[in-house]
């Protein structure tokens, strides 16, 4: 599918107000004002509900909604009805309606500036009169953009496309079904690869140093990382978990996985296939892990905000290729 674009920025605000603009969309642009629906303690218990709640609801799922999933909604629905008010709302469905017309998609294109909301999952946006979380829909897919200082390259690529991968699970950290993991990613492109769309390479090793000689010898398009992941509150910054010598956990930081990813023209993409790689702080829009990735030059990163089951990230990998 193609997609039009619904450029919507929050800027920073004071005292629950947040300027928000539609500064670029199908059907023109709009500014307004924002009344986030939540005080600081009020945020922070919601936030922690959330997540106890989409770590239970990977269990077995039964046909009535379950507590969890109605703890989700609420949130989503709340997000949205926040943001999208007014003209806002009137401009998004306009768009919407525009793109139909032409057989095209809507993608939401979030810049939020003030960091005490780019720690939002914006994600669970719900449309409530679709019944459906915006990101879920195949026609409004729901990303973030991040205004960087580099210019936009081309993100065209002469097949095969080249994909690095690493898998570490240091033998101190839980211990992942690193087999089944391989087999899962080499499942899911096996079809590309046979006609010679995608060529997979995995790393023999699980250190930094493994990393960096693979970075040194190949021209890769995607690095996608299987492995765990953390945010520290306290120096606001987000690592990975690779292995020592000795095989127990040596965390990277942000700041390192990037310069061991930088100056590699060819790297397009970023996959963390492992917990709150998309986790920042709130005082720098860009303390994530995946911000910091973009930071030092990557166009794109895939990560997720929060701790994630293992059936969820092994699920994951093979309807995202």
């Amino acid at each position: 599918m193609s997609y039009l674009d619904f450029e919507l920025e929050v800027g920073r605000g004071e005292g629950g107000d947040y300027p928000v603009a539609v500064i670029h969309s199908p059907a023109g642009e709009v500014r307004a004002t924002m009344r986030f629906p939540f005080d600081g303690p009020t945020l922070t218990n919601r936030l922690q509900a959330l997540e106890i709640a989409l770590l239970r609801s990977s269990g077995t799922r039964r046909r009535a909604v379950t507590h969890e999933e109605q703890i989700v909604e609420k949130f989503g629905r709340e997000l949205s009805d926040a943001l999208f008010a007014g003209e806002i709302r009137t401009l998004f469905d306009v768009s919407r309606r525009e793109a139909f017309d032409q057989d095209l998609g809507l993608r939401l294109k979030l810049r939020i500036q003030a960091p005490e909301l780019a720690v939002i999952p914006w994600e669970f946006l719900y449309d409530e009169r679709e019944g459906e979380y915006l990101a879920l829909a195949r026609g409004t897919p729901v990303i973030r953009y991040l205004e960087l200082p580099q210019p936009i390259k081309p993100l065209t690529v002469t097949p095969p496309l080249q994909i690095l991968g690493m898998i570490a699970s240091p033998r101190d950290q839980d211990a992942l079904d690193t087999e089944r993991e391989r087999k899962r990613l080499e499942t899911a492109v096996k079809p590309l690869q046979d006609d010679g769309r995608i060529a997979l390479t995995w790393i023999e090793g699980e250190t930094w140093r493994d990393l960096q000689r693979a970075m040194r010898t190949g021209e890769w398009n995607i690095f996608h990382f299987v492995g765990h992941g953390a945010f520290e509150e306290e120096s606001d910054e987000g690592f990975i978990a690779l292995c020592d010598d000795g095989g127990r956990t040596q965390l990277l930081s942000a700041a390192h996985l990037g310069r061991l990813l930088d100056d590699h023209p060819p790297l397009r993409l970023v996959v963390l296939n492992s917990c709150e790689g998309g986790r920042g702080g709130t005082h720098d829009v860009l303390s994530s892990t995946a911000a910091f990735l973009m930071r030092r030059g990557l166009p794109a990163v895939v990560a997720t905000k929060y701790e994630i089951t293992y059936r969820a990230a092994i699920e994951f990998t093979r309807p995202f290729y």
